[in-house]
């Protein structure tokens, strides 16, 4: 064969491979597959008149992964800079009006839970602050309600329990983002500018203490439930169970999230749960008159079973163990079932049925049981049509 005679497409010995890197190459940069046969015929010139404008998406693909390395070297490279800046100025006086209260012992008391909630588990300072914070709360509930200080440590830890509420919600949020991350480009340019804004703020707030730190950490969430728990039974030492059984249900978000979270903060969260429910079951809430609209005991206990019920079905298993014992159970199911019996018909049917969703729906729980509740339910309501 001469030279200056055109060879056979089909037996080009050389261009095959390159044909085939080139493919490849462009089944790695963009996100739908392409198969083995699809790449051997795949060729520079197709890959050019890729069909639907291919070739630009993945251009686009390429300058929007590489603005997001760009932007996460410049935040990187920034970072020590910042972590140098001064920090804000600190005065008693700015001490004593941040946190809420009429008077120094209100706000003094509210400063010291608001940084129980700021200093890490880690920090050797967190015992410190925390049983500051126990000294504190016991003192005034031991000098009794003559002095009045039993209203400041209720008034005091419904604004915590309140914070704690906020915080865990956020950092429940972003526990469950970072456990299923988007493999979008744009949202990671995004999810770049944020953290590094993030980290921005937090270096020009932390205080000279290199310890205290902000909410955001790693394992946050499950302090942060941690905490509510400690919170509440502080609450019902001195009276105020009842108002963070009110927050507790108010919380229907967090109990969404709660079904997606990490199975230790689930244990976390079904353990203050479970002490809530006990305490909507109390003397004490039946005497309670609530706030707003519907203030009613039956609208506290409703939003507490719908935001919390379904929890108790998905996660009462916990981490290798269960998170209640035998006894404990027999218990929490004897008072699910007082709460239910004592609503209005039509809210017992709403939540029985939420409860079967959910117990249904979970094949590796069998807790809470209430069929026996259902059964019951179900035998006044034929009576009606017997009638």
């Amino acid at each position: 064969m001469n030279d200056g005679e055109d060879k056979p497409k089909g037996t080009t010995t050389t261009a095959i491979p390159m044909e085939s890197l080139a493919a490849i190459a462009a089944a790695l940069l963009s996100s739908k597959h392409v198969s083995p046969s699809d790449a051997a015929r795949s060729s520079p010139s197709s890959l050019i008149l890729l069909p639907g404008g291919r070739l630009l998406h993945l251009l686009r693909r390429f300058l929007l992964l590489s603005l997001h390395a760009l932007l996460s070297l410049l935040f990187f490279l920034l970072s020590p800079a910042f972590s140098h800046l001064p920090s804000s100025s600190f005065s008693p006086a700015t001490a004593a009006t941040a946190p809420d209260g009429t008077t120094a012992a209100d706000r003094a008391l509210a400063h010291v839970l608001s940084t129980v909630s700021r200093v890490p588990v880690a920090s050797r300072k967190y015992e410190l602050v925390r049983s500051l914070a126990d000294r504190l709360l016991d003192d005034n509930l031991r000098l009794g309600a003559a002095t009045g200080l039993n209203e400041l440590n209720r008034a005091a830890l419904s604004a915590a329990f309140s914070r704690n509420l906020q915080c865990l919600e956020a950092a429940t949020a972003a526990a469950i983002s970072r456990a299923s991350p988007t493999d979008r480009s744009l949202d990671m340019i995004i999810g770049a500018v944020r953290s590094g804004m993030r980290r921005f703020a937090a270096a020009a707030a932390v205080a000279e203490e290199g310890d205290v730190v902000g909410v955001g950490g790693a394992g946050s969430a499950e302090k942060m439930a941690a905490e509510a728990l400690w919170l509440g039974q502080k609450m019902a030492e001195c009276g105020a169970a009842v108002e963070a059984v009110a927050q507790w249900g108010a919380a229907a978000r967090l109990g969404r999230l709660a079904l997606s979270a990490e199975p230790r903060l689930q244990v976390a969260l079904v353990r203050v749960s479970a002490f809530l429910f006990k305490h909507a079951n109390s003397k004490q809430m039946e005497e309670w008159k609530g706030e707003g609209e519907d203030g009613s005991i039956a609208h506290y206990r409703m939003a507490m079973l719908t935001s919390w019920l379904p929890l108790l079905c998905r996660a009462s298993n916990g981490v290798g163990a269960p998170i209640m014992s035998s006894g404990e159970r027999v218990e929490m199911l004897r008072v699910l079932e007082e709460i239910i019996e004592k609503l209005s018909w039509e809210q017992q049917e709403e939540i029985l049925a939420l409860w079967l969703h959910h117990f249904t729906s979970c094949p590796d729980s069998d807790w809470p049981n209430l069929v026996s509740c259902y059964t019951r339910w179900y035998s006044e309501s034929r009576k009606f049509l017997l009638k």
